[in-house]
Parts: C-alpha cells; structure tokens; sequence
C-alpha cells in the first residue's frame, strides 16, 4: 500500500513537471538620468529562487556564460550599468535556469524626432513575446538632425513606411533615407480645419473628442487598400527592421500599429496602452504657434485635438466589433490577413 502510494506521488509529479505552464513574466526597462538601467519583472505566480542578467547589442545573441548581474526574484528589479559602447543595449533575464525573457528599453532618446520607439516586448494572448529591434513607430522625421540618423543606422532600420499626405511628404521631406521607403498616404481629415472653430470656442474639448472618434473609425474603414499594403510588407523577412511613421506617430501609425499588434494577437489594453504613450513623448504645447496668447479653455481644446485619448482607440475598436464581430474578421475580410498569414507574420515578429 505504502509502495503503491509512493508511485502515485512520484507519477504525479512527474505529470506535474512534464505539464505545468510557463509562468506569466512581465519585465520593465528604463535608461535612467544617470546613464544605468533599471531593470524590473513581476512574476505570476510568484516565484522565488534567483535571476541572471545578460547584456548584448544584438536581440538573438548572448553570451550565456557571462552575465553581468544576479538578483533575487523577489526583490523585483535591479540597477545595471551597460557596456561601454555606443551601440544599444537588449537584456536577456533568465530565472532559476529554467525561464527565460528578453527585454530593452522602449524609448530610444532622439533629439529632434518625436514619439520615437520599439514595440518589441509586448506579450499575445498565447505568451509569446513581440522581437525588440524588428519593428518600430515614429512621428515625422523631416527634422532628424546627425544624431538621430545615425541612431536609426545603428539600429539598422531598413525599411520605412510613410503614412504621411503626398504634400505633406513633398513639404517635409525626410531626413533619414532608409534602403527602402514606401509611401503609403491614409485618407483622412487635417486637424487644421477645426482651429477657427475652436479659437472662437464652437468647438470644446468634448467636441474634439468625438471628433477624433470619427477621425480613427474613418481611417479604419477609408485606407484598406493602403493598410493591406502594409501588411505585404511586414510579410516579407528581407525588409526587417521596420518603421512606421507619420506625422505626430499618434493618429495614422498608430492606428496602422494597433491593426500589426492586433495581427500578433495582441489584447486590446496593451495596444490601447501603447497608443497612450504617445502622451509622454509629444510636447504638445510646442505645436502650436503662440499657444500662450489662447485663452485657458482654447489651449485645453487644442491640446486635447492632438493628445491621445482612450475613448479615441476603443471607440475605434468597438464599432469593428460591432460591424465585424472581431478584429480577426476584420483583418481577413478587409485587409486579406487570413489565418495562414497572420502565422507568418508571428512567425517573423515573435519569438519562438
């Protein structure tokens, strides 16, 4: 009885091991003032046992036997210096030898673009990880001086796609000429047609926020062709690393990213989170021309005309369901993202 017992336990750990899940590992990366890194992770379930920190300039290569930090689990984070290079830096956390989760800072410092970072590091449905340094979204570059551009050839960006107007692109061209641009201009509204109305205090904050409801929704339903472009080249292995940019890299690529992530199986509170970034990036007082002589009432108007809102995006993603039933459908149906491609498409950005 007592033998027949102990196999059961024995059997049932053994099941236990050869079956129990990955455990949920969210990991956080900021380049701090002072030149180190902050380095954090939660863990779910909580775990207890140690981490091993490790350092390269490239997303798939570290050196395994050489790391640079060691941390217990618990404590949560962990303050790092990064190699004495120019290049950047990508850290591969592995806990307890047995999980393993590679992180980087979001935001890459540029002088003059705006809005600029990685969407890698985001985590699907089914837990896999988007690749950091293989897709990127960025507000104009018209105005990249020398250390932007060579920024962008360090991270080796190969291709970029534009999502600005063909005036737009004529008026302010782009400094930085990658291997490969494509110009892709999404149909929808100027923002400047509404500054009289809203200087003479017709329109109200409110106002602008439905009004920008209607401004992503048409985006979504005016530009399938160009956003089915988009995906063909985000299909295509040899034009990796991608960016994707307009003007302020809040309105039409962000839109175009919610559409990449959704395809990744994204859920939709990371994508909305993403999208909300673009707040801490963008000073947007600075957009527009003596701010400073508005009434407060105008100057909240305006500034809530080219801020990222919540209520913008999700609006944007119910009326999909609502005419769709999901974004999967959407995608399929408007945009030919079907099953099959949307495999190969995690088959390029996630990874394995």
């Amino acid at each position: 009885m007592i033998k027949r017992a102990f196999l059961s336990l024995v059997c049932l750990g053994l099941f236990y091991s050869c079956t129990k899940e990955k455990p949920d590992i969210h990991t956080a990366c900021e380049l701090t003032a002072t030149g180190t890194y902050v380095i954090k992770w939660e863990t779910f379930p909580s775990m207890t046992g140690n981490v091993k920190i490790y350092e390269s300039s490239k997303t798939d290569s570290f050196d395994l036997n050489s790391p640079i930090a060691e941390q217990n689990i618990s404590i949560g984070y962990k303050n790092v210096l990064p190699m004495p290079t120019n290049k950047r830096s990508y850290f591969q956390l592995v806990f307890n030898k047995e999980y393993s989760v590679i992180t980087a800072d979001r935001i890459i410092p540029m002088q003059k673009i705006f809005n600029f970072r990685d969407l890698g590091g985001y985590q699907n449905r089914h837990k896999q990880q988007v690749q950091w340094g293989k897709l990127y979204r960025s507000g104009s570059l018209a105005m990249a001086n020398k250390h932007d551009i060579t920024t962008l050839k360090q991270l080796g960006i190969k291709t970029v796609i534009d999502f600005r107007t063909e005036k737009d692109t004529h008026l302010h061209p782009s400094q930085f000429q990658a291997e490969q641009i494509f110009n892709l201009p999404l149909r929808g509204n100027n923002y400047n047609v509404f500054f009289d109305e809203i200087l003479s205090g017709k329109m109200q904050r409110h106002d602008v926020i439905m009004y920008l409801q209607e401004v992503f929704y048409f985006l979504l339903e005016n530009n399938s062709d160009y956003f089915t472009k988009m995906f063909d080249v985000l299909l295509n292995e040899q034009n990796y690393p991608v960016m994707m940019y307009c003007s302020l890299g809040q309105d039409r690529s962000a839109i175009a990213v919610a559409l990449a992530l959704a395809a990744l199986d994204i859920d939709q509170e990371t994508i909305i989170n993403d999208y909300l970034l673009s707040n801490e990036l963008i000073n947007y007082h600075s957009l527009v021309d003596n701010a400073d002589n508005f009434t407060p009432q105008v100057q909240e108007t305006i500034t809530a005309l080219f801020r990222a809102h919540r209520e913008t995006i999700s609006y944007s993603f119910n009326q999909i369901e609502q005419e769709y039933g999901s974004m999967q459908n959407y995608l399929e149906k408007e945009l030919q993202m079907t099953g099959k491609k949307r495999e190969k498409l995690k088959e390029l950005l996630l990874y394995k």
